[in-house]
């Protein structure tokens, strides 16, 4: 199980909390002896629920929340000041989770694997309920691909910029040239997120192991229009860049036509025409591939679109719908997926499939359980990704 190194201990004093990171069973990590009984959490139970704890003596309300259920969980106080809550029985899957001490988010103390986030969707933590054996987005004894951290200067932007990028299993024993697949995060996400939360190269080893998938190298771009994250002082992105090049209001999409992709095609063995080049994302990654695939079928022959659409989408972009004959000859694929429960941009992707239908315009429609969160986004790279480059 992929598992992040970062490991969070809290100290929110004006709630009355501590919190250690105690190993069950002994004495915490800092060798902190006579703090109190070790806590477990989280724990995953036989029967497939999870109970989860946090010391917080002087709170006086503690629930869980996060992408579990969709659900609030209020817990219990034991006579230590610890909470806990049982959640459950649940999917085999990948869950994040949260507290919320009298208003205030807080980590899980003692559990190192964590979603990164930040503004409007703060960390989080992780946490898996194994299936039967390995499952799709399990590490299993199949050879694996490398995932690469990569620095370019961004002219679009005016600053150093980042790219987390996987390269299947061989690619550094050959010369074989590999499609591409662009794929973006969504809003509160960061480059890396795609491999520490999404377990892209988990999947992709998987899926080519299997023979389901072709081999792709696949490109993660920050998809904010800044400065990459993690590279000294913040540098202000260029004022040009509010709008793009030409006053045409996407820097984004200029910063990935012009600045990523032509740093890809340099430095990476990548076919270099429509055919093998694609453009994907989640949320915000989804808008920003509409905004920027739409209009740009020269560059891009496969789509995809997940939890997300877009209301007057034919208006917005005339030449994508203007022919639809020769729209459906360039696209290879174009795919749409979303959790069949998410409330937060279900009208926009129903008004954007409407609308693909009513223009005939072919694409693929997926609907799954879940809401808007990295369970479906998860399972929509698994199933889409053997569809593509066919």
């Amino acid at each position: 199980m992929l598992r992040s190194t970062v490991c969070l201990v809290a100290a929110l004093s004006g709630l009355g909390i501590t919190a250690w990171a105690q190993a069950p069973g002994g004495s915490g990590r800092g060798g902190g002896r006579g703090r109190g009984p070790a806590i477990v959490s989280p724990q995953v139970n036989p029967d497939h629920t999870i109970t989860v704890r946090f010391r917080a003596p002087e709170a006086k309300k503690v629930d869980v929340i996060g992408e579990i259920d969709g659900k609030n969980h209020p817990m219990t106080k034991d006579e230590n000041g610890v909470w806990s809550a049982t959640i459950g029985p649940l999917a085999p899957d990948v869950y994040n989770y949260q507290f919320q001490v009298d208003g205030v988010i807080a980590m899980d103390p003692q559990n190192p694997s964590v979603k990164l986030g930040f503004g409007a969707f703060p960390p989080a933590n992780l946490v898996e309920v194994p299936g039967d054996g390995a499952v799709f987005d399990d590490v299993k004894p199949v050879p694996h691909g490398t995932v690469r951290f990569e620095i370019y200067d961004s002219k679009t932007v005016g600053a150093p910029r980042t790219l987390w990028i996987y390269t299947p299993p061989g690619y550094d024993k050959g010369n074989q040239k590999y499609p591409v697949f662009y794929l973006l995060h969504g809003s509160g996400n960061i480059d890396s997120s795609w491999v520490l939360t999404g377990r892209e190269n988990i999947i992709m080893d998987n899926l080519i192991a299997e023979g389901k998938s072709k081999p792709m190298i696949i490109v993660n771009p920050l998809g904010y229009v800044e400065e990459g994250v993690g590279l000294g002082p913040v540098r202000a992105a260029d004022a040009t860049a509010a709008t793009g090049r030409g006053g045409q209001g996407n820097a984004f999409g200029d910063d990935l036509i012009h600045d990523v992709i032509p740093y890809v095609e340099k430095n990476y063995r990548v076919l270099k025409d429509a055919d093998h080049r694609a453009l994907g994302g989640l949320s915000m990654g989804g808008g920003q591939t509409i905004s920027v695939g739409f209009p740009h079928l020269d560059l891009f022959h496969t789509l995809v679109i997940m939890s997300m659409g877009a209301q007057n989408a034919d208006t917005t972009y005339p030449t994508f719908f203007a022919n639809p004959v020769e729209t459906n000859k360039k696209l290879k694929l174009l795919w749409l997926g979303i959790g069949k429960d998410d409330n937060l941009v279900g009208p926009l992707e129903k008004s954007l499939e409407a609308t693909l239908v009513a223009k005939g315009i072919k694409h693929v429609h997926s609907v799954s359980e879940g809401r808007h969160e990295w369970v479906v986004w998860r399972h929509a790279l698994y199933e889409v990704a053997p569809q593509m480059f066919r």
